[in-house]
């Protein structure tokens, strides 16, 4: 079983929240109808994927995961980095060759197969995509994105997931143990639920109201549910 550690926590929580956001970008410069300034935006800020990563990666040092998927991880991230690196250094509105970003997926899919194999369950996958699609979602309002269709699409993707989530934890709750929960687990999952509640609320304000997409209510946004995922996979964990 997976050590109930900070970093045994974290690692798998942040270093899959990029490649899922990574995904979904590459679904949008691949079906999405964009202009060359949008195409070159939306690359622009794949460097916020790539440096998520890297500093998961850092944790995953400290963690119980094999060395050997750390490198996999390594090996993806980096030839991300040479890829900002390319693109920034491209004159105007031009854009490097979308089928260079979809090759990053072939490592990172490796890696995070590696790193989902190595958790205690398969609840790893529902932090992932929540916690992806928002950044996906915060990465396309900073790009200042005109697929407006997606500003309603991935809260509802995310919004999902979450339900499924807490149907899954309750179920662990009521049905998966004996023992009564401790001071401790009570405590994280009330903590858990009022973070979540918030990223979720801060991350549908705009859907719900008249106000424009902010990147600064989706930053914070990402953020508390990063975290309430972190604190959800810790008491996952200590109930399996």
């Amino acid at each position: 079983m997976v050590e109930n550690d900070f970093y045994n926590m974290v690692f798998p929580v942040l270093s899959l929240m990029p490649i899922w956001a990574l995904v979904i970008i590459c679904l949008l410069l691949k079906k999405g109808e964009l202009c060359p300034g949008q195409r070159s935006r939306f690359q622009g800020e794949l460097i916020t994927i790539w440096t998520i990563l890297f500093v998961a990666l850092m944790m995953g040092v400290e963690s119980a995961i094999a060395g050997w998927i750390l490198i996999i991880g390594a090996l993806g991230a980096g030839y991300g980095v040479l890829l900002s690196i390319w693109q920034g250094k491209l004159p105007g509105k031009r854009s490097i060759p979308d089928k260079a970003i979809y090759f990053a997926l072939a490592p990172l899919g490796i890696f995070s197969i590696g790193v989902l194999c190595s958790q205690a369950n398969a609840f790893a996958i529902l932090p992932m995509i929540i916690t992806g699609t928002v950044l996906a979602h915060l990465l396309l309002v900073k790009a200042k994105s005109r697929l407006q269709a997606f500003n309603k699409i991935l809260p509802f993707i995310g919004v999902a997931a979450v339900l499924v989530s807490l149907i899954v934890v309750m179920t662990l709750i009521g049905f998966g143990t004996n023992e009564a929960l401790s001071a401790e687990q009570i405590n994280d999952f009330m903590w858990f639920i009022g973070i979540l509640i918030g990223g979720i609320f801060l991350w549908l304000l705009p859907a719900l109201s008249s106000n424009p997409q902010s990147h600064t209510l989706l930053g914070i946004a990402t953020f508390l549910l990063l975290i309430s995922q972190i604190l959800i996979t810790e008491l996952v964990v200590s109930l399996s």
